[in-house]
């Protein structure tokens, strides 16, 4: 019995439930890996340097998507999603915040 407790624990702790991309064609795809792997992706893609393919394709995936769902961390493919597409066209449609 502890064994299975043991293996069902390193499970939790190595994959994570799969984000779940939508695109406006109305199609779905899923990027599933570690428990950090989103983060590990958000950090490739501020920073740069050497992206695997893989790494590569699934930024292209969250660049093209239109929402994300399914995952408890699926919100951070939309922070990811910022960064790539960079600051808003339209500056003015911001309204700043007065304290």
């Amino acid at each position: 019995m502890r064994l299975e407790k043991r293996i069902r624990a390193l499970e939790v702790r190595m994959l994570a439930d799969p984000v779940i991309l939508y695109f406006a064609d109305g199609s779905t795809r899923e990027i599933c890996g570690r428990a950090d792997y989103l983060l590990r992706l958000f950090c490739a893609a501020c920073y740069g340097g050497e992206l695997s393919p893989r790494q590569t394709a699934e930024l292209d995936l969250i660049r093209d998507c239109v929402s994300a769902g399914g995952a408890r961390c699926a919100q951070m493919t939309q922070l990811i999603r910022c960064f790539l597409l960079g600051p808003a066209e339209e500056p003015s449609s911001v309204t700043p915040v007065r304290s």
